[in-house]
């Protein structure tokens, strides 16, 4: 008797686990059947778009053109024979028209594809015209810092529409540097901490987004490349103020110069 309410309950779990597969294998099917369907939907909408759009850009002007074409050459030659009481033979305004309407249709078909092109080529393509743009830009880093301009080019192709406030932070961080490599004299430890500061993280800060971009969903790439933004302004305010802080006194200038090299030669 117990081994067969055990036997019972068993077969009854069996049962109920069947029931929910049962369940489960349904509810993805339609899951998919519905994607499938709306995939579907969506595809022949957007065709059905598509030949409108076609439709009244192409074959409406084409339309239009040879009927007025073929309506205006009917009508002269009516008046070249005596009036408009006369009506002339129709076959020549009718091929005329015809010849006019397939010459329509030929160019504003040109002019759609060349217009669906247009639209549909990615942003990253337009990487040359931003290279000649960059290539025009005036050089503000010195020799040896080409590695911090390139990070610079490629942080404004992560954010172009940031492009005007990157090119004003790219230009104080460049001559914050170049203050730092033409200056006469005992350096300034202010200046020489926030040129170091951007020459070990600027081009890594860039390196670290890219890679971030990489493995990002979509959502959050915006936030990451506005961060990024924030950091890089933030590198540019720190050089401003360097470079607008006045000047530390001629002893105390070599008493920074010789701390410094203390720090970095005997520590």
């Amino acid at each position: 008797m117990k081994y067969l309410v055990e036997l019972v309950f068993g077969v009854g779990y069996l049962g109920l686990a069947a029931m929910v597969l049962s369940f489960v294998l349904r509810f993805l099917l339609l899951t998919w059947a519905v994607q499938v369907v709306g995939n579907v939907v969506q595809g022949v909408l957007d065709l059905i778009k598509t030949a409108i759009r076609a439709l009244i850009f192409v074959f409406g002007p084409a339309v239009l053109g040879g009927f007025v074409v073929g309506l205006a050459l009917q009508i002269g030659m009516n008046l070249s024979m005596g009036g408009v009481t006369t009506s002339a033979d129709p076959t020549m305004p009718v091929l005329v028209a015809f010849l006019a309407f397939f010459i329509i249709v030929a160019v504003r078909g040109w002019q759609w594809s060349a217009l669906r092109y247009r639209r549909n080529i990615p942003h990253q393509e337009a990487a040359p015209t931003d290279q000649g743009v960059e290539a025009s830009e005036p050089t503000d880093y010195p020799s040896g810092c080409e590695s911090m301009a390139d990070a610079w080019s490629r942080a404004m192709k992560l954010a172009p529409e940031r492009r005007d406030d990157l090119l004003d932070a790219r230009a104080t961080c460049g001559a914050l540097l170049a203050a730092v490599e033409l200056r006469d004299g005992p350096p300034n430890s202010a200046m020489i901490e926030t040129a170091t500061l951007i020459r070990k993280h600027l081009a890594a800060l860039v390196d670290s987004t890219e890679r971030r971009l990489r493995g990002a969903k979509r959502s959050d790439k915006r936030a990451i490349t506005k961060e990024m933004v924030t950091f890089l302004q933030g590198f540019a305010l720190r050089a401003q103020r360097d470079l607008a802080a006045p000047g530390p006194s001629v002893k105390d200038q070599d008493a920074a110069l010789r701390a410094h090299l203390a720090s970095q030669l005997f520590a």
